[in-house]
């Protein structure tokens, strides 16, 4: 075999090392821009996506009180009526209303004379100072009401489903009118009465004997 000349071996190793050189160049270029966080496209590993904070369960709410129609809700005003009379709470039959409280002699004869609605879950309780028959009537009543008499105790010893009267005519004389319209008693002794919308005695099924809890000594003290 021949031997290359001495001039011909150099320039032939530069030409291999040029090559080499040539194939490394991209491939430094391409690590260099994979290192870099700031090249064209970003890092290569992108952070982990993070879990969202916790959002605490919400604490379970209190389950409504119970009433007790064994006992009386305690004495409280919760406000005073359009017309000026106290409101208290009172449960009838485990049911809660909202009375407005009759205790003198006026708001006892205007009653619920001129109210041309009844809501339900409201009424009426008329306070009177002394145990005795009672007679009720629908004077100047446009609506229909349901009455519970109650004695001291807060015994039902009468009930009736008063019905509306036809208007005063613009020619009857007042003692005309007061002479038709039908008496509602009480049969035996009573200290108050329940008035309620219509309807609310059958939907309650009230009988006579039956207690309802009244707070009675708070309710005797502003009896006038």
């Amino acid at each position: 075999m021949s031997k290359m000349p001495r001039n011909a071996r150099i320039r032939a190793k530069s030409r291999v090392f040029t090559l080499v050189i040539g194939c490394l160049s991209p491939l430094l270029l391409i690590a260099a821009m994979a290192d870099d966080p700031t090249g064209p496209t970003g890092p290569t590993n992108p952070p982990a996506p993070t879990d969202p904070p916790a959002v605490p369960a919400p604490a379970p709410s209190s389950p409504p009180a119970k009433i007790d129609p064994t006992k009386p809700l305690p004495f409280e005003i919760l406000r005073k009526s359009p017309k000026g009379l106290l409101v208290i709470p009172l449960q009838v039959q485990g049911q809660r209303f909202e009375v407005e409280v009759a205790a003198d002699d006026t708001s006892r004869r205007r009653g619920l004379g001129g109210r041309t609605r009844f809501l339900p879950g409201t009424g009426m309780l008329f306070v009177h100072t002394d145990d005795a028959i009672r007679g009720y009537w629908m004077y100047d009543c446009l609506i229909d009401i349901d009455v519970a008499f109650l004695d001291k105790e807060g015994r039902i010893v009468a009930m009736h489903r008063m019905k509306r009267e036809a208007p005063r005519r613009s020619a009857e004389y007042q003692d005309m009118y007061q002479r038709r319209l039908k008496r509602y008693t009480s049969l035996r002794p009573a200290r108050y009465a329940l008035e309620v919308p219509p309807g609310d005695l059958t939907r309650l099924k009230l009988e006579i004997g039956q207690t309802i809890q009244l707070p009675k000594s708070d309710l005797d003290k502003i009896a006038s």
